[in-house]
């Protein structure tokens, strides 16, 4: 087994997927890209509940400085493209700049050779890396952002015991990098808590104005972040949305909107899905306390204290338990191998599920029926993820989605009279709802067209429509996606991969 040319394999398929029209979690698109079309293009959007002024509960400062850029020039020069060319070059901008930080990093992180490779041999072979990083998540931001921060902690840390040594260039660059961290996401806080002690007892304490030159940067960052976010959100008053945010996750009653999960779900269910293999390095024998291991240590304390857990909250982490793998505590160079060749399968498998075939069709549908700028008429999109309608690119679209009442899902804010540029989310809902959604808006004479996986593709067709008055085609359809979240093992055509779009009109 060649390991450094799978190593070089291992960029190659990343940039792969990057180009894959796979779509992960919701929040890829509605905590980034969606917002940042509508305020570059003046598309209509869907508006995610973190960016209403009301909760003003994520900073705008962080996607401008992210993103801002490349939405300002592919508007000058691409805006003839297709918007899912612009979610390519986003991806690809991801994956390109967290190689070459975390590259970086590990040459402040690790001191031996032997080390580094070994590391950036498992972060370029892990389909975290592959297909989180290159999406447009906060968290691969975040990795990003704490690779950075634990460099410059390593950097103080090592010359420590040299007085000479101020560093007040590199505090000013530290309270720089940990405002725009803490604005990118309050889990932030969490995993640079252990070391930020441990940097501020090896180093700050003896360097007392370094300390005031980093707090002062990070303080006047702070300021412009929420200065920025006050004129956005248009806020009468000062808007801090970090706290915003932390304030509103304590809060039980918000975090069973977005479903609960027992406390030890990071532990027990997100690492092992993550890192694979590569746990038996960790519970085998003890670990050496450095400030990667330090950080995953105070980011899971921290995450595992909210029951609202999911995976990708934890991928920052996982540059780091690669680095902190010590394979000295492993003599066995036959398990080793074994190890790293169920590691290579396990990345391969889950990355050809998360990074090309997952909710793959809701991205490539979009595509196939806003091309040659196709008029839009009444999308229903049912038991998908939400489209993104930033790909749509409409400055005409009208949005809506079911409301809840009382914890029963209605169709109150659906005007069945919009029957032109009129994307509706029905989200997972009942197969009834489903029906007077249909019927609702052809009632109105209105051509609708329906966006569903074809796991359930058999209900669809059990669904009573009348046939004398009703003409229902199938008019496009892919195998080439994956949808997750109908599984059920008693029905085997709930597994059927792909999506399929009928068109439903009156004769």
């Amino acid at each position: 087994m060649d390991l450094r040319l799978i190593h070089i394999l291992g960029y190659l398929v990343g940039l792969f997927f990057a180009l894959e029209p796979s779509y992960i979690h919701p929040d890829e698109h509605f905590q980034s890209l969606e917002i940042l079309a509508h305020h570059f293009y003046e598309s209509k959007i869907t508006i995610p509940w973190e960016f209403h002024p009301s909760n003003a509960a994520r900073s705008f400062g962080p996607l401008y400085l992210a993103y801002g850029p490349i939405f300002y020039i592919f508007g000058k020069i691409g805006s003839q493209l297709s918007p899912i060319t612009l979610l390519y070059l986003v991806r690809l901008q991801n994956y390109i700049v967290f190689t070459c930080i975390y590259k970086l990093a590990l040459q402040f992180l690790l001191r031996s050779k032997l080390d580094r490779a070994k590391a950036t041999f498992y972060i370029s072979t892990s389909y975290v890396t592959w297909t989180y990083q290159s999406h447009s998540f906060s968290n691969s931001l975040e990795t990003c952002v704490l690779l950075v921060t634990l460099s410059l902690f390593q950097v103080l840390v090592l010359d420590a015991r040299v007085p000479r040594y101020n560093h007040y260039r590199t505090s000013s660059i530290l309270g720089m990098v940990i405002a725009f961290g803490v604005f990118n996401r309050i889990t932030f806080i969490g995993f640079i808590a252990l070391p930020v002690i441990f940097t501020l007892q090896k180093f700050y304490l003896a360097h007392f104005k370094s300390l005031c030159i980093c707090v002062t940067t990070f303080t006047i960052s702070c300021c412009a972040f929420i200065y920025f976010d006050t004129l956005m959100f248009q806020s009468p008053q000062w808007c801090i949305a970090p706290l915003n945010n932390l304030k509103y996750n304590l809060k039980s009653s918000n975090l069973a909107l977005h479903g609960v999960h027992p406390r030890y779900t990071h532990i027990l269910i997100n690492i092992p899905q993550m890192v694979g293999p590569l746990l038996i390095y960790f519970i085998s024998k003890k670990q050496k306390m450095n400030l990667a291991m330090l950080s995953c240590v105070s980011g899971l304390v921290f995450l595992s204290a909210f029951q609202h857990q999911e995976l990708r909250f934890l991928v920052p982490l996982m540059p780091l338990f690669c680095a902190s793998i010590n394979l000295s505590n492993y003599n066995s160079a036959r398990r080793t191998k074994y190890i790293t060749q169920i590691w290579l399968m396990f990345n391969v498998t889950l990355g050809i599920i998360m990074g090309s075939l997952h909710q793959r069709g809701v991205i490539t549908a979009i595509e196939e029926t806003t091309k040659n700028n196709a008029n839009v008429g009444v999308h229903l999109w049912w038991k998908t993820y939400s489209p993104p309608t930033w790909l749509y690119s409409n400055r005409e679209l009208v949005v809506s989605t079911l409301n809840v009442y009382d914890g029963e899902e209605r169709l109150d804010n659906l005007d069945f009279g919009i029957l032109t540029n009129h994307v509706v989310d029905l989200k997972g809902c009942d197969y009834e709802l489903f029906g007077d959604a249909v019927a609702g808006f052809l009632q109105h004479n209105a051509s609708i067209r329906v966006f569903i996986p074809k796991s359930t593709d058999k209900i669809f067709k059990k669904i009573d429509i009348d046939n004398n008055t009703t003409e229902v085609h199938k008019t496009w359809e892919t195998y080439l996606s994956l949808d997750l979240d109908h599984l059920e093992f008693t029905d085997v055509s709930t597994v059927t991969p792909g999506l399929t779009v009928y068109d439903i009109s009156l004769k």
